[in-house]
Formats: C-alpha cells, structure tokens, sequence
C-alpha cells in the first residue's frame, strides 16, 4: 500500500478552554492510504495529555516503512492485535494507528461498496442526537457560543474551575436545553461530591471525569454517593480498561484518538456492554474525517458528543452532517468524506 501523509495547522471558531488548557490552533494529519487504486482516509489528531505531538507522529509514520504490505484484512490484524508488527511499531501512538484504522475501514467499505455502520450491521437511522460544546470563556462569549448552537438539543459545559456552577447556569437560563457536563479531572473528590448533587438538582443529565483518573478510590467513593451519572473518559483508554474500571463509573467515553481507531471501540464497546455501562463516542477537535469514522459507529451507542469538526473555523472535509441535533451519516461507501471543493 501507499501511504501519503498531509499536515495540517487548523483553528477553532473560539479559544477552547477546559480545565487544564487553553488552545486555538490544532495541528492535524491527513493520512491517504491506496489499495487497488481505492484511497481511505484517515485522520491523526495528536493529544500531548496522552504523550502525543506533531514530532512522534511525524516519527512514528518514518518508522513505518515496510510494515504497509498486504491487504486491508491483513493490515487492520497486524495493527490490532497484540502481536502484530504494525501494533509494536506504533506502541504509544494511538492517534496514528486511529488514522491508519479508519483509513484501512474506508478501503474495505469502498471495495465492498458499502458505508462503514452496514460492515457493523447497523442503520443509518439509528443514530443518536450529539451534544455540542459550550468550552469555559467570558460570560458575553458564552451566551454567543449558546445562541450559535440553536441547532442542537443537546449541550455539553466545559467545567472544573472555580464559578463553573454558575456557567451552568448561564447555560440553562439561557438554552433552556438538557446539559452535560465535563469536568476533565478539574474536582477532588470532596467538590464533586457536592458539585454532582448541585448539577444533579439543576436537571444535568450526567458528568464526565469529575476528578483524576489516578484517584480510583475516590471515583468508586464517588459513583456510590453520586446521584449524577458518571461518565469516565481520561480513565479508560484501551478495551482492557473497562474490566478493571467498571466500577469507578456507570460509563465511559470512547474516543478513537485516545484508543487507536474505529477496532479498538468496537471492542470498547462490547466489553462496556459486558459490564453494563453506558456508551458515549467523543472526539478531540477534529476534521470531518475522524468526526464521521467516529459517526459511523454511532448507532451503537447510548450518547454522542461529536462535535469537534463544527467547532473549527474552517474544515477541509465534509462527511457527516447534523440535522436536528440528530447525526446524518453520510450514504457513500466506506467513511463517505469527501474533500470540500474536490
């Protein structure tokens, strides 16, 4: 196979604050994968809280030479299991092996003339409302952010910093739609106790990552006295965490950046349902390349929150769209993104 690599420096609408950091500027790799004269596409959104950047990314697809031989079957086993030589290559590159596995779905839904949700045996129609994100900022830009999501039913607050409360607020007074929230380990255990109840009493349909993903004691303390959904993201990373973790929450967020692509959900989410939590997809700020290969496993889920392509300024791709608030998959085969202008 034939492997392109483009870079790309893209800029959200707004500043995105959460509780840990601020950014507007996103570097974003474009991977091109050819098969039998069929590309997929694939996307790299590197995360420096999961020890990614731009460098280990450049590295890692140097460090890929030779390992591209074979076909779309063949690869995605090499990449996904244990054993697999395109596994132990990309050890501790979980955005690249997410670009090569989304890329290498889009091969196989092309050749088999199919969109990626019918090789999981779901619907289009199946899938859920997504949230869109309202990030931490000036109450002036809040209330903007607020009016600017008339589209969607759904807001997810960025929370963990002192008057977070009172953003809630804001939001609700001003939607008047159903919040969640995502504290992103911005709590300690005593603060979410009281923060989750004070949400709680405000009609806040769940919280994701109240408190540190090291204080495992404190998230089983917290799902006990909770009487708020507890949502782990941060704390679940591979389809082993969930055995493990299972009761530090009552579900987790699958993100394909943070597990390695569109495989490793699929069994993400088989081993969430073996232990009866919730399912929620998420992304990182995104193009429509990895926001629809995320998208399309969408039907299988309780929540989405896959919004990270509607918060650029401008994305080059187009791929899943929201009507409603509902998430629209696209009818092409394979992801079905297509390129603007191409």
């Amino acid at each position: 196979m034939k492997l392109e690599v483009e870079p790309l420096q893209l800029e959200s609408r707004h500043p995105f604050r959460i509780a840990r950091s601020t950014r507007k500027a996103f570097d974003l790799f474009v991977f091109s994968l050819s098969y039998e004269n069929v590309t997929g596409l694939g996307e790299a959104a590197p995360q420096r809280y999961y020890g990614e950047s731009p460098d280990t990314v450049r590295e890692a697809v140097n460090n890929l030479a030779g390992l591209l031989d074979g076909d779309p079957a063949e690869l995605l086993e090499s990449l996904n299991e244990e054993s697999g030589d395109l596994r132990e290559a990309l050890e501790g590159h979980a955005s690249v092996r997410a670009a090569l596995d989304m890329a290498l779905w889009d091969i196989r839904g092309k050749l088999e003339n199919k969109p990626c949700y019918e090789l999981f045996g779901t619907t289009a129609s199946d899938t859920p409302l997504t949230s869109f994100t309202i990030g931490i900022d000036d109450p002036q830009i809040i209330d903007e952010k607020v009016d600017a999501a008339r589209p969607y039913k759904i807001l997810k607050v960025k929370v963990g910093i002192p008057g977070d409360i009172e953003i809630v607020d804001r939001v609700i007074a001003r939607s008047g739609k159903k919040v969640r929230v995502d504290a992103n380990e911005g709590w300690d255990l005593e603060m979410a106790i009281g923060k989750t109840k004070d949400l709680y009493d405000r009609g806040v349909e769940f919280c994701e990552q109240p408190i540190s993903h090291e204080d495992e004691d404190g998230l089983r303390e917290l799902k006990r006295l909770s009487p708020l959904e507890i949502i782990l993201d941060e704390s679940i990373v591979d389809p082993g965490d969930v055995e493990v973790k299972s009761d530090q929450g009552h579900g987790i967020n699958i993100k394909l950046m943070k597990c390695g692509g569109i495989s490793p959900a699929l069994d993400l989410i088989a081993e969430a349902r073996r232990y009866e939590l919730s399912v929620m997809l998420g992304c990182m700020v995104e193009t429509s390349i990895a926001v629809t290969a995320a998208a399309q496993l969408s039907p299988l889920v309780d929540y989405a929150d896959l919004d990270g392509n509607l918060l650029l300024a401008d994305d080059p791709f187009e791929g899943v769209k929201v009507v409603d608030g509902k998430l629209v998959l696209p009818e092409g085969p394979g992801l079905g993104v297509n390129r603007r202008g191409g």
